[in-house]
């Protein structure tokens, strides 16, 4: 394969996101949703939230689990269609473990599981005790009769911006498309991975752990079909690879079929300290 160099965009990405430099894989689930995933996503699934709170700084959305239980997706006002972070608080059984913890657990469940606290912040309402960690990017509240109350999770600056090296992430793309091995694949893509194709747009849009169990039929035949696909297009041509800069996204990796009569373009961006694909074009017919 070819590489060059070509700078596509001239700003620097995220300078709006905390400066949490945070090292190593990170989470990235929550309740069956994924961090950075896209926001119809979210509609599709929850509805109408029950409160929006606007800030200078970011647009909470909150939905009901139940009548004890609520979910908050956030997400900046510069990245408004991507969630930035979520939260389950109350008491319910409705909402997906966390790391094998639930809500209502005992703390001492949540310290063997998660260890010691790093830091601790006392909340008056309501009441409960803030447990931060150190290097991870989640915190959670301990009420007072010390069960588990909430579960945060948020994007951190390192979580979007860096990878373990570039053009790391393509081999293991194009092995696992030309295996059509679709488990693989799916864990080779970013949340918020669009595909553009005969003037449409596909996305995922339903909670995260449902679309790995069962992705959509026509964005699997994009990826792995036997005519007008990437593994077609894969398994006939070899791209160049280039570094693009982009700047909402940060600095990733595009690989362009010049020759290919299918593809026109794949592009990787980091996500959780590994290049993942962000979007994949198709020529126009």
């Amino acid at each position: 394969m070819k590489y060059k160099t070509a700078i596509i965009y001239l700003s620097i990405a995220f300078t709006l996101l905390p400066s949490l430099l945070f090292a190593g894989e990170l989470q990235t689930d929550l309740n069956g949703f994924r961090l950075w995933q896209l926001k119809p996503a979210v509609a599709s699934v929850m509805g109408k939230p029950f409160d929006t709170i606007t800030t200078d700084y970011s647009i909470a959305e909150t939905y009901r689990l139940d009548d004890k239980a609520y979910m908050v997706f956030e997400y900046l006002n510069k990245f408004q269609n991507n969630i930035y972070s979520m939260q389950i608080t109350g008491s319910t059984d409705k909402a997906s473990p966390f790391m094998g913890l639930s809500l209502g657990d005992d703390v001492n469940k949540v310290i063997a599981i998660l260890g010691k606290p790093s830091g601790e912040e006392k909340i008056d309402s309501p009441k409960v005790t803030k447990y931060s960690y150190e290097g991870k990017n989640y915190t959670i509240e301990i009420d007072d009769k010390n069960r588990l109350y909430s579960i945060k999770l948020f994007i951190t600056k390192d979580f979007l911006n860096k990878a373990d090296g570039l053009f790391k992430s393509w081999d293991e793309f194009k092995a696992a498309i030309v295996a059509k091995d679709v488990k693989r694949i799916i864990k080779m893509l970013r949340p918020d991975v669009e595909i553009y194709k005969n003037g449409k747009v596909l996305s995922i849009n339903q909670k995260y752990v449902d679309f790995e169990k069962n992705p959509d039929k026509e964005f699997v035949d994009a990826l792995i079909g036997e005519r007008d696909s990437v593994f077609s297009e894969l398994t006939a041509t070899e791209p160049e690879a280039e570094f693009r800069l982009h700047e909402k996204v940060g600095v990733g990796e595009v690989y362009k079929f010049y020759k290919g009569k299918i593809l026109k373009e794949i592009v990787f961006y980091p996500y959780n300290s590994v290049d993942r694909v962000y979007e994949i074009e198709f020529r126009e017919k």
